[in-house]
């Protein structure tokens, strides 16, 4: 079963390129959706958010905004929230890619914003980098709920340079404002794969994750600029 590892710059259009990918019937586990399951579901994950910031409980329930507003500018703050969220993330990772092995499936997805920084895209067999001028990726992100200019740079500065990424990924996905294209690349990506021997998967995949220090190594991977 293929394993592949989706990431991207912070509004450069993942969650199409998942929405296409789930279109095509590919199964798809999304991070940011899991987290966000963990923050209006998880009662561990409540208790422990409440003891350590009670200003973000509003009406029962956790404000994203305000505990973003927390944890952006404080790399403590962010260690102890990640040190909370990670393990359960890499948990529910891992019992998705089992569960679709068991369906024989040929191939997942995973949608993970900070896949080079917490290191999995060493578990993964290929990683595709969705790419989107900075212009528009602001345009796209400050129309979010909440999101602020400062927010922007401040989620900026948690990743890896783009041109980094790019070195270190398999595919390069350009999603400007023609949707039509970044289907027909995806298509062209999943084609690619099949025509390869599948690969099989023997359950190697981390407890939790933890973002790293990283710096410009050379790249094992073939980049396909093709696509």
């Amino acid at each position: 079963m293929w394993i592949i590892g989706l990431t991207g710059a912070l509004g450069a259009g993942k969650s199409l390129v998942s929405s296409y990918f789930r279109y095509l019937g590919i199964p798809v586990h999304c991070s940011d959706e899991f987290i966000h399951f963990l923050f209006e579901k998880d009662q561990d994950v409540h208790k422990h958010i409440k003891r350590l910031w009670p200003d973000v409980i509003v009406k029962g329930k956790i404000d994203r905004s305000l505990l973003g507003e927390h944890v952006l500018f404080s790399p403590r703050d962010l260690r102890i929230l990640e040190n909370l969220l990670y393990p359960k993330l890499a948990k529910n990772q891992k019992e998705f890619i089992k569960q679709n092995q068991k369906l024989k499936k040929k191939l997942v997805v995973l949608d993970v914003p900070l896949l080079f920084e917490v290191g999995l895209d060493t578990y993964c067999h290929d990683v595709i980098f969705v790419s989107a001028v900075p212009t528009l990726r602001k345009h796209r992100v400050l129309k979010r709920k909440g999101m602020t200019s400062r927010k922007f740079y401040a989620f900026e500065a948690l990743q890896m340079k783009e041109r980094e990424k790019k070195r270190k990924s398999t595919f390069i996905l350009y999603s400007g404002r023609d949707k039509g294209n970044v289907l027909k690349a995806i298509k062209k990506i999943v084609f690619y794969l099949s025509q390869r021997p599948i690969p099989q998967w023997r359950g190697r995949w981390p407890d939790t994750l933890k973002r790293k220090r990283y710096e410009s190594k050379s790249c094992l991977r073939h980049r396909n600029n093709w696509i």
